[in-house]
């Protein structure tokens, strides 16, 4: 266990909904490297920060999937969890799973729901409340965040990796910044024909059912968690589409609960403080059963 020190800048929020109660400095420990799967690589582990601020014996957790368009990234990237540690409310998780290199889409997905198996089954030696947990992936892993979300009470996409069997993948929310929700129409935008790229053997095993199977939006229906989706109207990487079409089809299936973002000018990996503000929220009102807080999703400009 490693101690770490941290000290924070204070920056303006827009206060919408319930605000942030921020720390100028607080500390928190660092679990690194935890092998979800009991085999030995490191793109199969998982990392904890666990602030010394906290407010009871047991805390929700936010878990964090990083991006890098399946082919790279790390869960390095979790200093984008800072904020909902220094509220002291929030167990932090950042998560590894194996590359396009190692392994084909619907593994990654398997790779995602044996790591929340693994912090299901580890939830004491944490104080992890397991009951409550919820995940926030970033481009692909905006993609994997709805996987897990939109599929978290189906045992036929649950996968056997790992020794933490008595548990499941299931989560209490999700969010999903800027992913892809249908294979079909993203790889269209740069390829006329899926099954001719070097895409379709290397993320999807040349098997079309799997490229079904992996774009969200197929398993979107009434029975959706809450979730929470953001995306900048400008990206030219994955278009906003993705994410209006998933939505869409939640709201026509008769989905509750669902939210959605509209950046006017925002890029790809859109970051912003309202942004923030609304995921802290978002997860106050369905990790912490505060019924109070205002998930405010309404569009709005960088500018």
């Amino acid at each position: 266990m490693k101690k770490i020190l941290t000290i924070l800048l204070l920056y303006p929020l827009i206060s919408i909904g319930q605000k942030l109660d921020y720390a100028e400095e607080f500390a928190y420990d660092i679990h690194r490297n935890l092998d979800y799967a009991g085999n030995g690589n490191i793109r199969q582990a998982l990392d904890i920060y666990i602030p010394q601020n906290r407010i009871s014996e047991e805390l929700p957790v936010v878990v964090y999937i990083h991006g890098g368009g399946w082919r790279r990234g790390s869960k390095n990237y979790a200093g984008r969890g800072l904020p909902f540690l220094r509220t002291g409310r929030y167990i932090f998780a950042a998560i590894n799973y194996r590359l396009v290199d190692e392994a084909p889409i619907l593994e990654m997905v398997y790779d995602c729901k044996a790591a929340i198996r693994y912090l299901k089954s580890n939830a004491e030696k944490y104080g992890i409340d397991k009951s409550k947990i919820g995940v926030w992936g970033t481009s692909a892993g905006g993609h994997l965040s709805a996987m897990i979300g939109l599929t978290s009470s189906s045992k036929a996409l649950e996968g056997d990796i790992g020794n933490f069997k008595n548990e499941n993948g299931a989560v209490t929310c999700a969010v999903n910044a800027f992913g892809p929700s249908n294979f079909l129409t993203q790889f269209k935008r740069f390829e006329e024909a899926l099954e001719k790229s070097e895409r379709f053997e290397s993320f999807f095993n040349s098997d079309m059912e799997a490229v079904k199977l992996t774009s969200p939006i197929n398993h979107a229906d009434a029975d959706c968690i809450p979730f929470f989706i953001y995306h900048g109207a400008e990206d030219k990487t994955v278009s906003i589409k993705e994410s209006e079409n998933l939505f869409n089809k939640l709201q026509i299936s008769g989905a509750e609960e669902i939210y959605f973002q509209r950046i006017t000018d925002g890029p790809h990996s859109v970051r912003h403080e309202r942004i923030t503000q609304q995921m802290i929220n978002f997860f106050d009102k369905y990790l912490h059963d505060d019924k109070s807080v205002i998930v405010d999703d309404s569009e709005f400009s960088l500018n």
